[in-house]
């Protein structure tokens, strides 16, 4: 029996096959029929219908800004109050009042909500191919609750915003992924002000330009540093920046305006007046100069650089740690000749997945490896919440290596394989792939051994070391733990 290629293919561009499942059409007709439009996103059972009914009273997926500004609010007037009466408190109620009604609420709870309904859509949903694209895409734009911790009030809205524009253009894209409040608030552009600006005027405290953005914008999320930029560029571009807020106000003040994007507050009191200049081209003040970054934005999103940059970034998670020039040039192709179209684009890497065949292999990430794994066997995704004394996916994702929203820098999780083979990963792996088999139910050596076949040929010692197991947690831990089944 040969290695099975639509088993290839599915676990190369989606999460995998389950067990005894086949493609229903060709490897490119099936991936593409998931990329052509935005589907759904819930707390889907084994069945594929929705189990939010069976979570924790009020637990609801937060998919816009509007409202988790207004939780924001809420979250903000709750320490606010603790804060008032903290004086008032012994040292120990302080602290229990503020895990219940700050922590446990506003953080840890929006976190683990959003983190069960990624990995429920993933695992159970209909479409796992738009589901790695939205893995990597996320992963592109990070934002991380390891450096600002109530990012995890905005981190869903952030990746939905995300997801629901890649069916467009990726100026769409890069647009609503820098200038929203979780972006903003991350890479600190919400306190900066320009120099010149009318609250510096003001003299009321120092007003200070925050690169941060500028920098990621220019060397992570477009062009990198071989597009050439100067550090000129970078402060530059922080100043068109300048002013690029979230609104804050009371829950009662709606506060927001039309044109305030995703939930975005422009600041003009805090914007740097007049023209910039950023990779030799000028952006003249229109009014407040709220159109300087939407002008730059596009700008750097048709910068042939950008292309190269993005191509080269998918062409690494998809076919290659070391992609070819020819692959990378193909994706980049596509990306100018459409303007940007992220169909065309993603088509682009599903036919240079289907061209390089078993040529290459890549080892999966944690959290490609979990999703597929729980896919595979049928095992159930954990679903208490993380302080209930049980676990939850939140803490195995962070057990295993890739924390959900913890990524410790802006450049986002590695996808090489030097960064996920150390010991210490792959005994990791090996323990949770032990306790799904634990928890898998309806399982048979046999069936897993037909698995094994298909994934490293019918010739492959794995087989019958599947089948021969002791126990069908041994025969998925075996499975789930084995070098094939680790790369992809």
């Amino acid at each position: 029996m040969a290695i099975d290629r639509d088993l290839f293919f599915a676990r190369r561009l989606g999460l995998g096959l389950r067990l005894g499942e086949a493609l229903p059409a060709s490897p490119r007709e099936w991936a593409m029929d998931q990329l052509r439009q935005v589907p759904p996103v819930d707390f889907f059972g084994s069945d594929g219908k929705s189990i939010a009914d069976q979570l924790p009273t009020g637990t609801k997926f937060i998919d816009n800004f509007l409202a988790a500004c207004k939780e924001w609010e809420v979250f903000k007037t709750k320490e606010n109050e603790l804060q008032a009466t903290g004086q008032k408190l012994s040292a120990s109620e302080y602290e229990r009042r503020g895990y219940l009604e700050v922590y446990r609420p506003y953080y840890a709870t929006p976190r683990w909500r959003d983190c069960l309904v990624k990995t429920l859509t993933a695992v159970n949903g209909v479409a796992p191919v738009f589901e790695r694209f939205w893995m990597f895409w996320s992963n592109h734009f990070t934002v991380s609750t390891d450096v600002v911790k109530h990012v995890a009030l905005l981190r869903g809205p952030h990746t939905i915003g995300i997801r629901n524009r890649l069916t467009g253009t990726f100026a769409e894209l890069l647009f609503h992924a820098i200038a929203n409040p979780a972006m903003l608030i991350y890479l600190n552009n919400n306190t900066s002000h320009g120099p010149n600006s009318q609250v510096a005027r003001l003299g009321k405290e120092r007003q200070e330009v925050n690169e941060n953005l500028a920098r990621e914008l220019l060397e992570l999320h477009t062009m990198s540093p071989s597009g050439g930029y100067t550090q000129k560029d970078v402060t530059e571009t922080a100043l068109i920046l300048t002013g690029w807020t979230m609104y804050a106000g009371p829950v009662s003040n709606d506060g927001y305006t039309e044109k305030s994007p995703y939930g975005t507050f422009f600041a003009s009191f805090g914007h740097e007046p007049g023209a910039r200049s950023v990779l030799g081209k000028s952006y003249l003040q229109k009014g407040t100069g709220e159109n300087q970054l939407d002008e730059l934005i596009h700008d750097l999103a048709y910068h042939p650089a950008t292309a190269s940059h993005i191509a080269f970034k998918l062409a690494r998670h998809f076919v290659a740690d070391d992609p070819s020039k020819e692959s990378v040039d193909r994706i980049a192709k596509a990306f100018v000749d459409t303007g940007g179209n992220l169909i065309s684009i993603h088509s682009a890497v599903v036919d240079e997945v289907l061209k390089i065949s078993f040529e290459s292999s890549k080892v999966m990430t944690p959290e490609n490896w979990l999703f597929q794994s729980y896919r595979l066997t049928g095992a159930p995704v954990p679903l208490s919440m993380p302080f209930e004394d049980k676990e939850a996916v939140l803490d195995v994702l962070r057990e295993m290596g890739q924390s959900f929203d913890e990524c410790p820098q802006p450049n986002g999780y590695s996808d090489l394989r030097a960064d996920w083979l150390s010991k210490e990963m792959l005994d990791r792996r090996v323990r949770q792939a032990y306790r799904i088999g634990q928890s898998a139910h309806g399982l048979n050596s046999e069936a897993l051994g037909d698995y094994a076949a298909r994934l490293a040929g019918g010739d492959s010692t794995l087989v019958p070391l599947v089948r021969r197991a002791e126990s069908v947690p041994e025969a998925v831990a075996l499975l789930l733990a084995a070098p094939k089944f680790l790369k992809m």
